[in-house]
């Protein structure tokens, strides 16, 4: 943590608020109990460099409730939704990039402002050129299915992202649009990546 100057205009209790909704992990700690707050509290009285130890501590345990709380419902609003989301795994994916729109089969594309970036079945790419593409084969893709609500749910990508991360899982490409979620991975992760996915999924009723 690095000292900042303070800001005469907020509280101690806003700059802890502030400090929290920026560090999730921290969050996360206090939702489990696993932190020392008199520890934490001069953590974070150096970096605000107002008040105290004494009145970080007291802003800590004030915000904690209030912050915890609402992450608390937004995971349970997440975790409703991925049990009525389908998921599968598809193998011989390749990821082609090209600066130019290439007119080639593609399961996905996403057209950046300096490029283009197409999920391909790696199988049909006969008579690519690829003189001018960046071409990364023998990928899996997750594909993720979920009602339309999932437009509307906060936190939704940011729950998944986290999970495989937890796992050191890479994410090579990663697509969202309206229902679907495309998650591209080297193919040593699939299985284990479906696993973990799948422990959070449940058949629609």
């Amino acid at each position: 943590m690095t000292n900042n100057v303070p800001n005469e205009s907020k509280s101690v209790a806003q700059f802890v608020k502030e400090i929290l909704e920026k560090r999730p992990f921290l969050v996360d700690a206090l939702r489990l109990n696993i932190v020392n707050y008199s520890a934490l509290s001069r953590l974070l009285y150096e970096e605000i460099g107002m008040g105290s130890p004494e009145a970080a501590k007291a802003a800590l345990l004030r915000a904690r409730e209030s912050i915890a709380k609402s992450k608390g419902l937004q995971e349970e609003r997440v975790i409703k939704l991925l049990h009525v989301t389908k998921v599968r795994l598809q193998d011989k994916i390749a990821v082609v990039t090209s600066r130019g729109s290439l007119n080639i089969p593609y399961l996905f594309a996403a057209h950046l402002t300096d490029s283009h970036v197409y999920i391909v079945d790696q199988t049909e790419m006969k008579g690519l050129d690829r003189a001018d593409t960046e071409v990364t084969s023998d990928l899996v893709a997750l594909i993720l299915t979920s009602p339309k609500e999932v437009e509307t749910t906060p936190g939704f990508v940011a729950f998944i992202t986290q999970l495989l991360a937890s796992r050191n899982i890479n994410i090579i490409e990663f697509i969202s649009c309206f229902t679907n979620t495309v998650i591209i991975l080297d193919s040593k992760d699939a299985l284990d990546s479906f696993a973990l996915l799948q422990g959070y999924f449940q058949p629609s009723r």
